[in-house]
């Protein structure tokens, strides 16, 4: 049984792509250097655990993905570690049950945090490529009213970003000395300095394990792109789209593959100085919170002050902007189309060409089965036509002997 298991449970938009991206990468070799496991064939496996355990819906796969993963880390005699930042909204109840499920082994829960400035800009797109529709000035309005968690788009966001919350509730139940909290440092800092905190959680040396994995598959987009998704969305409601068709069709092959490229072209979406107050509060009180809790801190407090980035509102992006960004994102949609079309209709003919050669050869089988005499016979035959010539030959070597 694993002697501790570490739940990296988010939160969303804090680094969590970056970090599971790593594991995996490095994942043969923390499992036989470390003794650290990152279980599950891939991380998928871990993300239908989460579906499993919080009963969010995902087909019948998901159905005793956690039992599955839980066996495996029970069969591992080092730590093991889980990342999923869906974890972050378990309840209580779930907790217990996870903390209970795994028991012999310690649960440590680590929290990766980035400041409140940054994170409100990247959960709004984000949101946007999750077919949510809110306007940038109504998704602010929602999340600093006083009613905030009545709004849909205030519930949604701090269920998963109230780090005084997210803290109280996990700390209760494993302990806040069984709880660690990291810090993304502000921009401009060294790419690695996240891993290297992560390192110190989980207890590796993290120059040993440098391999990156692939790109980040959960970048941001851009404000012009942001838009764009922004006002698709509702028609894919209205043609009747379910959302597993959008997530593959428009999150992925759209937002993902093809506009979130585009974001070093485009305009930042900045915080207005208006809303800026009511960010600074709540960060003040997360950062008091926290100090106040007794839980293991890697980083600096001071990571969780706001920043606010120069960039545009949305009203203040030409409307040519925003249409010569979807003509751009059309052309791009089209063209890989256009070459994965290419491409099946080469697989196809090759499909075609291999069913061919697989009928005549088993068409040439039943004909060996069905007259097998004949065949022998022809054999024969063959042999008894070139033995004069094998004949011959061996005469003439005799000869020049």
């Amino acid at each position: 049984m694993s002697d501790r298991i570490y739940l990296h449970i988010g939160v969303p938009k804090s680094g969590t792509s970056y970090v599971q991206r790593r594991l995996l990468a490095n994942k043969e070799q923390l499992a036989q250097e470390a003794g650290l496991l990152f279980p599950g064939k891939t991380w998928g496996d871990q993300v239908l655990a989460v579906r499993d355990l919080r009963g969010i819906r995902g087909g019948r796969e998901r159905r005793g993905a956690w039992n599955r993963l839980r066996k495996e880390m029970a069969a591992w005699s080092g730590s093991s570690v889980v990342s999923m930042e869906w974890l972050c909204a378990a309840d209580e109840e779930t907790i217990a049950r996870i903390v209970a499920d795994v028991a012999p082994a310690q649960v440590e829960v680590v929290i990766t945090a980035r400041d409140l400035g940054r994170t409100v800009a990247a959960a709004w797109q984000e949101y946007l490529q999750n077919r949510r529709e809110w306007t940038w000035e109504d998704f602010l309005a929602q999340l600093g009213s006083e009613q905030t968690r009545e709004t849909a788009a205030g519930s949604h966001f701090w269920a998963q970003q109230d780090l005084t919350d997210l803290v109280t509730r996990w700390s209760g139940v494993v302990g806040p000395e069984h709880t660690h909290v990291v810090t993304l440092p502000h921009p401009g800092a060294d790419p690695d300095v996240l891993w290297q905190r992560m390192a110190e959680v989980l207890g590796f040396d993290p120059a040993r394990f440098a391999a990156q994995g692939e790109r980040d598959a959960n970048e941001s987009l851009g404000l012009e792109s942001a838009e764009v998704m922004r006002r698709v969305n509702p028609l894919t409601r209205r043609d009747g789209l379910g959302y597993t068709a959008y997530r593959s069709g428009f999150k992925q092959a759209l937002g993902k593959d093809v506009l979130a490229h585009r974001r070093s072209l485009e305009s930042r979406v900045a915080v207005p100085e208006d809303q800026q107050g009511w960010i600074r509060e709540v960060a003040a009180r997360h950062i008091a919170s926290v100090a106040s809790s007794g839980v293991h801190l890697v980083g600096d407090l001071t990571d969780l002050e706001p920043v606010f980035a120069p960039g545009r509102q949305p009203s203040q992006v030409p409307a040519e902007e925003i249409l010569d960004t979807a003509a751009e994102a059309l052309n791009e949609v089209s063209q890989r189309w256009l070459a994965t079309r290419t491409e099946l209709r080469r697989l196809q003919a090759r499909h075609d060409r291999l069913s061919a050669d697989l009928e005549a050869a088993r068409a040439r089988v039943a004909e060996l089965e069905a007259h097998p005499v004949r065949f022998a016979v022809g054999r024969r035959t063959d042999r008894a036509r070139r033995l004069p010539a094998l004949v011959r030959g061996r005469v003439r070597d005799v000869v020049r002997r």
